[in-house]
């Protein structure tokens, strides 16, 4: 996975770029608040937890410390979800400090913007 921030940021004291994704359980409050996107934000797509976590575990999925996590645990990962047809913003949340690889969804989006070309660019 390319890492989307500096190779010195680090997660618990792991380099972002050695942090692993090897599943991502959602809750069913979460499951909620991602397939109801669209009764939030006018155009927003609804989402499901499948694509969301397809796109976690995207090889090619950039991952970066979330500037926007009010607790300062959250990751953003971005990456291809073939489900959804269209790359997405995952936000994960470690199940075990340090994270061994199991992460929690918190919400998920369909990426726009810098993200989203960021991401193309990788491709090429």
């Amino acid at each position: 996975m390319s890492v989307e921030e500096d190779e010195e940021d680090a997660y618990d004291g792991i380099l972002v770029s050695e942090l692993r994704i090897d599943s991502v359980e959602w809750s069913p409050e979460q499951t909620d608040h991602i397939r109801t996107r669209s009764t939030r934000y006018s155009g927003a797509l609804d989402v499901e937890p499948e694509w969301a976590t397809e796109a976690a575990l995207d090889p090619r999925a950039r991952i970066g410390l979330d500037p926007s996590s009010k607790t300062g645990e959250g990751i953003r990962v971005t990456g291809w979800s073939a489900g959804a047809g269209r790359v997405l913003t995952v936000i994960l949340l470690p199940a075990a400090h340090p994270p061994t690889g199991t992460w929690l969804g918190a919400t998920s989006w369909m990426t726009k913007g810098r993200d989203l070309r960021d991401y193309r660019e990788e491709e090429e």
